[in-house]
């Protein structure tokens, strides 16, 4: 601001507004002239536990929609960058084609370098500008670009695919666990008996459920260094709670805490986003935290009801560990079905706990032991 020589933040028109772009517009009521997306490429990651980058929600069909709903009746919204790839150029073209109804006007300055333009007066202009050339977009060989979107926000992913590279580094891993279990067994002796597939699952399916309430957080609020905070603040704090209502209920059944976590599910599967997108902030943040992580505190009262009076503590704690490196390994699903379909794996991975939890194999034999002794010590209680 204060270095620029023509001082254009000066100028009483001018509004400096720091915050995510796609959050501004689902909270700007405004219509704009021209909207420009000028090189967001941050080369950053949301998180460790999401294959997205911070500007990933910026380059969806969805997001162009709403930059479209945002222009004057004769707006332009123009984006440019050196997009490293032709097909790129080519996946960009489709998606504000989708978002507008129109072919963008593009300007090539070399293959993978571009600028865009789309909107009222691209489309009232025929495509044609008056002056300048316009570029025919970079042929595409097959396989045919997939569109981009809130589901599956993988701009710089050609189509629906897992890498070869994450395969090999996958399995590498793997295999690297399995041979550590296997050494620590030969000295401690088998371990497969005290194996608990019960917490296994839990883990599996928690740390999907936990990916798939970030994104949906970051697409709601942005993805900036506040939200992700208060994302991980609304984690925390329904463990916490989690906890709290177990140590103090202190119930008999789990039954009623996974007829809880399906609706919850369920509601995080049938809600679209943007319902949540309400006046003011405050309850904007509540409704959200709530959709996106009551199932968060469902899970948690499960594990703690589970984990409660487990006899062999250790063992319980290790196969929840474990079933969180493979459900790691299952977030990269999202690559080819989406961030939805985790709603539906992870449903199915809690019901699959829950039988697991009453079939009882290898370690999950204990979980009868110890839940007969908490109902016998809470009879005991009661009659005190």
């Amino acid at each position: 601001k204060k270095l620029n020589p023509d001082q254009p933040y000066s100028d009483p028109r001018v509004h400096t507004y720091v915050n995510d772009g796609r959050a501004f517009l689902r909270t700007s009521t405004d219509h704009y002239d021209l909207v420009i997306f000028a090189l967001p490429d941050s080369l950053t990651l949301l998180s460790n536990t999401a294959h997205i980058r911070l500007e990933s929600f910026l380059f969806t069909v969805q997001a162009f929609e709403s930059v479209r709903d945002h222009l004057t009746p004769h707006g332009v919204f123009v984006l440019y960058n050196s997009y490293r790839q032709p097909w790129l150029v080519t996946k960009i073209g489709s998606q504000l084609t989708a978002a507008f109804g129109s072919p963008p006007i593009v300007r090539l300055y070399r293959a993978s370098q571009a600028a865009f333009a789309a909107g009222p007066l691209v489309a009232d202009s025929g495509g044609k500008p008056r002056a300048g050339r316009v570029d025919p977009l970079p042929r595409s060989t097959s396989p045919r670009p997939t569109n981009a979107t809130d589901d599956w926000p993988f701009l710089y992913l050609r189509i629906p695919f897992i890498s070869r590279f994450y395969f090999a580094t996958l399995g590498f891993l793997l295999l690297l666990s399995v041979a550590g279990v296997w050494l620590v067994s030969r000295r401690t002796g088998p371990v497969l008996p005290s194996f608990s597939p019960h917490f296994f699952v839990l883990g599996v399916a928690f740390l999907l459920l936990e990916t798939k309430s970030l994104v949906s957080f970051s697409l709601l609020f942005g993805s900036t260094w506040i939200v992700n905070a208060l994302a991980f603040f609304a984690i925390l704090a329904s463990v916490l709670l989690a906890i709290g209502v177990t140590a103090w209920l202190r119930p008999r059944h789990s039954w009623p805490f996974y007829i809880g976590l399906f609706i919850a599910l369920a509601l995080a599967y049938l809600v679209p986003p943007e319902r949540l997108l309400l006046d003011p902030l405050a309850l904007r943040y509540a409704l959200a935290a709530v959709v996106a992580f009551a199932p968060v505190f469902f899970a948690n009262l499960v594990f703690t009801y589970s984990f409660r009076d487990v006899r062999a503590a250790d063992m319980a704690f290790a196969s929840n560990l474990l079933g969180a490196m493979v459900g790691g390994i299952l977030e990269y699903l999202a690559l080819i079905t989406g961030y939805r379909f985790l709603v539906l794996l992870v449903g199915a991975l809690y019901l699959l706990a829950y039988l697991l939890a009453r079939w009882r194999f290898l370690g999950d034999r204990q979980l009868e032991q110890a839940g007969e002794q908490a109902a016998r010590q809470a009879s005991a209680e009661v009659a005190v």
